[in-house]
């Protein structure tokens, strides 16, 4: 995330591919502390699109593309009508834009190869991200156990117990993220167990 930041500018949306256990917006938010955007300061704008979102995604562009701040429009692909009028929107704002200001989409991928949800000008121009969790176990836990870092650790009052049920944790959700490859009945049905899932967890067995 902090090198997809590198490659961006005010003109250029950052698009990120949605897959299953795959969620951004944690990503977002953390990177933002460290160019001091974050909702608790409202210059990060979070919108969760759905019907009725559209004109509150309207204002909130225009809105950051003045201030300078960050819009992340989550789950465009509910609104494939409306991607028509963000296309024209970020084409009128994206020329005058503050520099600090960033536009962040994601969405879901078309279900079928020739289908298209999203128009093809905001794909071109946009700076794709992809972050699909990995297959293998071993990945899974190295990737689960770096999202907690060591001030999350210190936060426990009793750090070796913590670190101790963290790590099981961690294995039981790279076994989850797992099963999905031995197919979809019983114990491998398909739920998307995200990052999110995982530190809430975590949170639980730190209280």
């Amino acid at each position: 995330m902090a090198n997809a930041m590198l490659e961006s500018d005010c003109s250029i949306p950052l698009f990120f591919v949605l897959f299953p256990g795959v969620e951004p917006t944690t990503d977002i938010r953390n990177v933002g502390q460290k160019y001091n955007k974050s909702i608790s300061n409202n210059t990060l704008i979070e919108i969760s699109m759905g019907q009725g979102q559209e004109e509150r995604a309207n204002k909130a562009l225009v809105q950051a593309a003045q201030d300078g701040n960050w819009v992340a429009l989550n789950n465009i692909h509910l609104m494939t009508t409306w991607t028509r009028v963000l296309e024209l929107k970020l084409d009128e704002i994206t020329p005058t834009a503050h520099e600090e200001f960033r536009c962040f989409l994601s969405s879901e991928a078309p279900p079928l190869p020739w289908m298209q949800i999203i128009p093809e000008s905001i794909l071109q121009n946009a700076l794709k991200v992809s972050n699909e969790a990995p297959q293998d176990v071993k990945s899974n836990m190295l990737r689960a156990y770096g999202l907690f870092n060591q001030g999350r650790i210190d936060e426990c009052q009793k750090k070796t117990e913590y670190k101790a049920i963290l790590f099981g944790l961690c294995t039981f959700h790279s076994f989850i993220l797992a099963r999905k490859k031995f197919g979809s009945q019983g114990w491998s049905r398909m739920y998307s167990f995200n990052d999110g899932d995982l530190t809430i967890c975590g949170d639980i067995l730190r209280n």
